[in-house]
């Protein structure tokens, strides 16, 4: 095993450990098993739904940002999204995003610029909306009325990107060549891979000149946290003043410790996290403890074993971890 994958994994695991450690000095353990006991079946199977219809969701958004003229069919994507975040669930550093990258230029046939480009339009896409998630609740919410400073800031980025997404739709030349001109400020080690990224980018921007495909994609964008708000909501259904809004708020929350890229799984991070975003909210540390491990453990399992499932439906071999990220970053 190669030195730099040693030092990931335990960092990995330390990551994951410091996590655990902050969300346990946090709760009562026993409280938390007892509230975790008391959740009602139909609500765990409405959770476990809702995890891959999201993912259902990225599949048809993302069919939307790739080349119209190349055949890849949602019935398609949706495997390969779900193996995707089901590697994230299993492996550190986010290994999934790159085994995605790789399943949609092998399988499907797209270049690895529209392949890697697809993503990293996703990844800034989800960026915004959980964004979204978090000033919207703010805004209307008055428990979390000490948060408006960052709300007003997130609603700024906001609406500053959806104006540069506007402006690129009517004069694209001449957001491309600004973009360029700012990137050429920055140190030569810095500027490269942003070039190259942005280019990757550029590459997956069609759609935004097809009024219907910008609409579906807004639409998309939104179902896909509000799956993940609705699952939070239906864990704290019986929370008085939590509603959506608090669901929404704890989504947003839950999407900051998976972003931390080392924990396998999001273990720790995202418990952390969740619990901490549902404090402010007004739950009681407990219950919001439980409500992190059910919202983390449900979706884990179910998309896990259903990632597993089409895995070896598609007759994938796990040798495919092994340079998953040297083959896409090697091309």
């Amino acid at each position: 095993m190669k030195k730099s994958t040693v030092l990931q994994l335990c960092a990995g695991i330390v990551v994951t450990f410091v996590g655990l450690y902050i969300f346990f000095s946090q709760v009562k353990p026993a409280q938390v098993w007892s509230e975790i006991c008391g959740t009602p079946v139909p609500v765990i199977i409405g959770v476990a739904l809702l995890s891959p219809l999201s993912l259902f969701f990225r599949a048809v958004r993302l069919r939307l940002l790739l080349n119209p003229s190349k055949p890849a069919p949602v019935k398609d994507l949706f495997p390969q999204v779900v193996i995707g975040f089901m590697a994230n669930n299993i492996f550190p550093a986010r290994l999934g995003e790159a085994l995605r990258a790789l399943l949609l230029w092998k399988k499907s046939g797209f270049t690895l610029a529209e392949s890697v480009g697809s993503l990293v339009i996703e990844r800034i896409i989800d960026t915004l909306f959980f964004a979204a998630f978090f000033f919207v609740p703010v805004f209307l919410s008055a428990e979390m009325s000490s948060l408006r400073l960052y709300g007003y800031i997130m609603a700024v980025v906001f609406v500053c990107s959806c104006g540069i997404a506007l402006l690129y739709r009517h004069f694209p030349s001449f957001i491309v060549k600004s973009g360029k001109w700012c990137m050429h400020l920055l140190p030569q080690k810095v500027r490269k891979p942003l070039l190259n990224v942005a280019s990757e980018v550029i590459s997956n921007l069609d759609w935004m000149f097809s009024i219907k495909k910008v609409v579906a994609v807004f639409i998309l964008s939104i179902a896909v946290p509000a799956c993940y708000a609705v699952m939070m909501w239906l864990l704290g259904l019986d929370i008085e003043k939590f509603g959506i809004l608090g669901g929404m708020f704890g989504v947003a929350f839950a999407a900051l410790g998976a972003a931390i890229p080392l924990a396998p799984g999001y273990v720790g991070t995202l418990h952390t996290s969740v619990l901490n975003g549902l404090g402010l909210a007004g739950v009681a540390a407990d219950r919001a403890g439980a409500i992190a491990v059910l919202y983390h453990a449900i979706g884990y399992v179910t998309v896990t074993a259903l990632g597993l499932y089409y895995f070896f439906s598609i007759r994938l071999s796990f040798n495919i971890f092994k340079n998953v990220k040297k083959d896409v970053s090697g091309e």
